[in-house]
C-alpha cells in the first residue's frame, strides 16, 4: 500500500509591487511585471467620484464611459473597433462610486499601439449623436431588466436607506430611468470635457513586461493629455437610524431580503477582524448563517454576509431570499444568530483566516486579477503593499478581536431591513415596516 504523502505548509506569498512613474501631467503609472503573462491587462483608473455628475444628469458618467469605444476623432464609428481588433485588443469601461475605469486587454507585443488607442478613446472620443443615443437606449433597457429583479431592488433600497439620501452614492451608479432618458449628447460631451483628467488618475499595466518599453508606450499615448481644473470632492456620510421597508412585488413567490448596517472602510483598524468575523457568520458555505438557514431550517438556497467598503466608510449586509410564507421566520431566526451569543471558537477563526489568506495566491494569479486588485487599491487610495499587509494582519486576528469588531458594527436590534415581495402575503406575518 502506497503511503499517503505528507502535505507541506503553503509557501509565503505576497502581492507584487509595481514600478511607479508619474508623468508631468499628474498621471501615475503602475507597472506590474508578471513573467509568463503574455496577455497584458491595462486599467486606467480616473479619480471621478459619482457626485461629479451634475444635478439632474445622473447616469451621464455611465453613458460617457460606455460610448468611448464607439468612435474617436481619429477613428470614427466602426473604425475604432477595427483598429482594436487589428492589435488583438478588447476594451470596456465601467463606473464605480469613487472612480471610472477603462480596461484594455491585449497581447504584450501590441502594447504601444494598444495604449495609443486607449489614450485616443479617453482623450478624444467622437461622441456622435447616433452612438450616444444607441448606448442610452441600451442603458434604459438595462434599467428595466434590473428593476424586474427583486435582488436588485432590495440591494438598491438598502443602500438608499443606509446612506444619506442627499448623497449621490446612495443611488444606482448608472442612474435612474427618468434621469437617463433625458440625457443628451451635449450632457455626455460636457461631462467628459470637464472631468476626464490625468490629475489623480492611475494607469495600471500588468503582465509580462520584460520585452516591452512601458514608458515609451505610455508617453506616446498619454504625455499630451492635459489636466482639467474641475474640483473633485468625495462625499462623506454618517450612520442613520434603523429602518424597515417592504417593497411590493405583485405575485412574487419569494421574498428578497437584505439586513444592513452602516460600516467601515479598509483603513479602519477593525477591518481585518471584521473580515474574519463576517466569514464566520455568513461569508463561507459552512458559515453560521448558511448552516442554520439553509441546512437546518431549509429556508433558503443560500445566504451571504459581506462588507462593502467605499473610499470612506462602507456598508455591511446579509443577503438572502426565501419562500414568501417563511419571510418573517427567516428574518427572526437570522437576527437571533446575529446576536452572536456563542463566542467565536479557535477553529472557526483558524478556518476563516485560512479561507481568506490561502485563496489569495490563486485568486490573484493572472494579469487581469492583479490589475483589478491594483485598481481597487488606487480607487480606495490605499498603500501599494495593502494586500500583503492585510493578509499578514489577518493572521493576527483572535476570537476575541473578531467578536469585538462584530459586536461594534453589527447590532441586530439596530438593523435596517428591506423585503421585496408580495405585500399581500407578507404584511400579515407580524413584521413591522416603516
Amino acid at each position: 500500500m502506497i503511503p499517503r504523502p505528507s502535505i507541506l505548509p503553503s509557501p509565503g506569498w505576497t502581492f507584487p509591487l509595481p514600478t511607479v512613474t508619474t508623468l508631468d501631467n499628474g498621471l501615475s503609472v503602475w507597472a506590474y511585471n508578471l513573467p509568463g503573462q503574455y496577455i497584458l491587462a491595462c486599467t486606467l483608473v480616473l479619480d471621478l467620484p459619482l457626485n461629479c455628475e451634475p444635478h439632474n444628469c445622473e447616469g451621464v458618467g455611465t453613458l460617457a464611459v460606455r460610448t468611448l469605444d464607439e468612435g474617436t476623432i481619429t477613428h470614427p464609428s466602426s473604425e475604432y473597433a477595427i483598429a482594436l481588433e487589428e492589435v488583438g485588443a478588447t476594451f470596456h469601461g465601467m463606473v464605480g462610486f469613487s472612480t471610472t475605469q477603462c480596461l484594455l486587454d491585449l497581447p504584450y507585443d501590441s502594447l504601444y499601439q494598444g495604449l495609443g488607442l486607449l489614450a485616443e478613446a479617453v482623450t478624444s472620443p467622437a461622441y456622435a449623436d447616433e452612438d450616444v443615443h444607441r448606448i442610452q437606449a441600451n442603458r434604459l433597457f438595462e434599467i428595466e431588466q434590473q428593476e424586474s429583479r427583486g435582488s436588485f431592488l432590495a440591494s438598491a433600497a438598502l443602500r438608499k436607506s443606509l446612506l444619506n439620501s442627499d448623497l449621490r452614492i446612495s443611488r444606482p451608479a448608472g442612474g435612474s430611468h427618468e434621469q437617463v432618458s433625458r440625457l443628451t449628447r451635449k450632457d455626455v460631451y460636457d461631462y467628459h470635457r470637464k472631468f476626464y483628467s490625468p490629475e489623480g488618475a492611475t494607469l495600471i499595466i500588468s503582465g509580462d513586461l520584460r520585452s516591452v518599453d512601458v514608458m515609451d508606450a505610455v508617453n506616446n499615448g498619454f504625455s499630451t493629455w492635459n489636466p482639467t481644473t474641475e474640483t473633485r470632492i468625495p462625499q462623506v456620510s454618517s450612520p442613520g437610524s434603523a429602518q424597515s421597508h417592504l417593497i411590493h412585488r405583485e405575485g412574487s413567490v419569494q421574498s428578497d431580503i437584505r439586513l444592513g448596517w452602516f460600516g467601515i472602510d479598509r483603513k479602519d483598524p477593525r477591518w481585518p477582524a471584521l473580515q474574519v468575523a463576517l466569514a464566520i457568520m455568513g461569508g463561507t458555505f459552512n458559515s453560521r448563517l448558511n448552516t442554520a438557514l439553509r441546512e437546518e431550517k431549509g429556508y433558503t438556497y443560500g445566504v451571504s454576509m459581506n462588507a462593502h467598503p467605499f473610499r470612506q466608510y462602507g456598508t455591511i449586509d446579509v443577503a438572502t431570499s426565501t419562500r414568501t410564507s417563511t419571510t418573517a421566520d427567516l428574518i427572526a431566526y437570522a437576527k437571533e444568530i446575529l446576536k452572536a451569543d456563542t463566542p467565536f471558537t479557535e477553529d472557526e477563526v483558524r478556518d476563516a483566516i485560512g479561507y481568506l489568506t490561502l485563496s489569495a495566491p490563486l485568486a490573484l494569479d493572472t494579469a487581469d486579477a492583479v490589475a483589478a486588485q491594483a485598481a481597487t487599491i488606487a480607487a480606495a487610495q490605499l498603500d501599494l503593499d495593502h494586500v500583503s499587509t492585510s493578509l499578514a494582519t489577518l493572521n493576527l486576528v483572535t476570537p476575541k478581536s473578531a467578536m469585538e469588531a462584530f459586536k461594534d458594527l453589527v447590532d441586530p436590534e439596530k438593523v435596517t431591513t428591506i423585503v421585496v415581495g408580495d405585500s399581500h402575503e407578507i404584511s400579515d406575518q407580524g413584521i413591522s415596516f416603516d
